[in-house]
């Protein structure tokens, strides 16, 4: 337990910064946030720089599709409370301020990362990773299609790296004492010998029988614990698509789709070159035409890429890219690279957005349509799925219409569909029919107009082709239970607790008879005995609960250490602390105990700065449009 709270520590904010700050702008809003316009409405102004309504959304759109990878569906129930919402949207501005205030820092100091640093750090970016390498192809196709140039995305993660270095220092200053390292080394192997009584709470339990009067004066005492929550019955029409099914899709329709799609099936000619690049420049021209004049001359043209390309990602494989289809590159590059006729054949100078190019054929595959037999069965699923989907909506907005139209009762809108009303008893939010168990469902069968107004639901869709339209027919609000309704529960409670009492009594006389040495008379009176404990230590296997009673009891001199406490299932224990064994010498552990509080040590210091930054800054958080208007 000791040692998990150091863990804790030196894994916890401080060293996730120093491990995962080269990707933080990437995890908030994506690449694409590097190129967000700048738009009229600002969530907030931190010290003058503006952070857009847009980059927020968009980080708030990444963050939850984090969450929802995450948390699975417990998360979709989770946005039912807008509550819950905000809290998300909050906390994203929030980072999303800090960052600020820690690149506004990193400008006043002038850090800056070396281009060798953002290199590494670019090939590192999981959003350019394949099979756990750095794929080029891939590089190049997020910022064509991103419209990010190269030298842009540089600099943003020259930033990223410069706030990095800035924490790095910070942290870096944090250190532990070699004296209080080796205190708190022979701390966590100290060793403490003990004996305990444990008062089992069942002893109790049979002469703990509480009178009517005290079971109702315990019912009129703990009244909250017999409430009954808000409820309602209901009535509703499930409408349910069920699953497709392929038998009624005709192979007349499978073949006009199949021609209607063909592209969808046929795969365009692929194409892997290699090439050199040249950045643009007042020489650019001449020096890629000198490395021309040098394949002409006979070089081979992947040790000219090694040596002379720009690209130093595809240089390193001899200017090779991966295959490519004709239309995923920046234009010119793209008509260049399709152009050549043999493998071994080199482009002319190429210039492209990125720089100057000359490109050669490496390989070729030709273009390949599949058979209409290949892909038949995935054809009849999606046609089946889409005739399901379609006479679902049309049903859907026939249900819509009719309970709209009716409002006083949903038998109209049933008998027209050929559906079942379906009817609850009470039930609350707590325990609802599995088949409306639903965030969106539960909000409106609470709601104040239903009840009120007596009308049906608007449609609730539930996903996966489902939908379902409610009438609340019955409501009863939270309340007391009467009395009568639940004695039976109120004896219980009341029972336990006179047992709790009656053992908390019993601990008490306990240790009040061994501070005086007469508890061996006590415990033979009560039949009980007692347990010993020795050379116990933090990690050993007890109940947490006695392990922390235990280390925090003073060590025993004239009086005895004595002390009683509860356990989770309401026996009492009895805790008598004989000895205290302290090592007097440091272990191998020292090195790791130091490193862990100089990590919790920097937590705090990263903590502080950001305290420190925001207190003097002029931070101005501003109500967003109307996309954002739950802020």
């Amino acid at each position: 337990m000791f040692f998990d709270k150091l863990r804790a520590g030196a894994q916890g904010t401080t060293s996730k910064i120093i491990l995962g700050l080269i990707i933080l702008s990437f995890a908030l809003a994506g690449v694409g946030s590097y190129v967000t316009r700048p738009v009229v409405e600002v969530a907030a102004v931190v010290n003058g720089d503006e952070i857009s309504a847009q980059a927020l959304e968009n980080a708030y759109r990444n963050e939850r599709a984090r969450l929802e990878a995450q948390l699975g569906p417990q998360f979709s129930q989770l946005l039912g409370d807008p509550a819950y919402v905000e809290q998300i949207r909050r906390s994203v501005l929030e980072q999303m301020v800090e960052q600020r205030l820690l690149d506004q820092k990193v400008q006043e100091l002038k850090l800056r990362a070396s281009d060798e640093q953002v290199r590494n750090a670019i090939r590192s970016l999981p959003e350019f990773q394949q099979d756990g390498r750095f794929s080029n192809e891939r590089y190049q196709q997020l910022l064509a299609r991103s419209g990010l140039s190269p030298e842009q995305l540089r600099d943003s993660v020259r930033q990223d790296l410069s706030r990095q270095m800035l924490l790095n220092a910070l942290v870096g200053s944090s250190f532990t004492l070699e004296t209080e390292a080796g205190w708190l080394d022979r701390l966590s192997r100290q060793q403490r010998d003990a004996e305990y009584v444990r008062l089992p709470l069942a002893d109790f339990s049979t002469r703990a029988e509480p009178s009517d009067e005290e079971i109702e004066a315990y019912y009129q005492q703990q009244s909250q614990q017999f409430l009954r929550p808000e409820q309602v019955k209901i009535n509703y029409v499930l409408l349910d698509a069920g699953v497709a099914s392929v038998a009624g899709v005709a192979e007349q329709a499978v073949e006009d789709y199949y021609r209607a799609n063909l592209a969808a099936y046929t795969r365009a000619e692929q194409r892997r070159v290699a090439h050199i690049m040249v950045n643009k420049g007042a020489d650019a021209e001449q020096k890629i035409q000198t490395i021309a004049e040098r394949l002409a001359a006979g070089e081979a043209f992947a040790e000219l890429a090694r040596t002379e390309s720009d690209d130093v990602f595809s240089g390193a494989d001899g200017g090779a890219l991966e295959w490519m289809e004709q239309g995923t590159m920046d234009p010119a590059f793209d008509e260049a690279a399709f152009a050549l006729n043999e493998v071994g054949e080199v482009s002319g100078m190429v210039e492209s957005e990125f720089g100057l190019h000359l490109i050669t054929l490496l390989e070729r595959r030709p273009a390949e349509t599949r058979a209409l037999a290949e892909v038949r069965d995935s054809i009849v699923e999606r046609l089946a799925r889409e005739d399901a989907a379609n006479a679902f909506y049309a049903q859907e907005q026939r249900l819509a219409e009719l309970a709209f139209e009716f409002p006083d009762s949903l038998d109209i809108a049933a008998q027209e569909l050929g559906l079942d009303v379906k009817s609850t008893d009470y039930f609350s939010t707590q325990d609802a029919p599995a088949e409306i168990n639903d965030p969106r469902v539960l909000a409106q069968a609470f709601s104040a107009r239903l009840r009120e107004q007596g009308v049906n639901s608007d449609l609730i869709e539930l996903g996966s082709n489902r939908a379902v339209v409610i009438h609340v027919t019955e409501h009863r609000p939270a309340a007391v239970r009467d009395f009568a309704e639940v004695r039976e529960q109120a004896r219980e409670l009341a029972l336990a607790a006179k047992a709790r009492e009656l053992a908390t009594e019993a601990a008490t006389q306990l240790q009040q008879a061994w501070s005086r040495g007469e508890q061996q008379g006590w415990l033979a009176q009560h039949g009980l005995a007692v347990t010993e404990l020795n050379g116990l230590t933090r990690e050993s296997e007890e109940e947490p609960v006695l392990l922390d009673a235990l280390f925090a009891m003073p060590a025993p001199a004239e009086q005895p250490s004595l002390r009683s406490l509860a356990l989770a299932g309401g026996d009492q224990l009895v805790l008598k602390l004989n000895g205290v064994t302290t090592p007097e010498d440091t272990s191998e552990l020292l090195s790791q105990i130091r490193e862990g509080q100089s990590g919790m040590l920097g937590q705090r210091e990263y903590q502080s700065l950001i305290e420190a930054l925001k207190a003097a800054g002029k931070i101005e958080y501003r109500r967003l449009s109307a996309q954002t208007d739950n802020f």
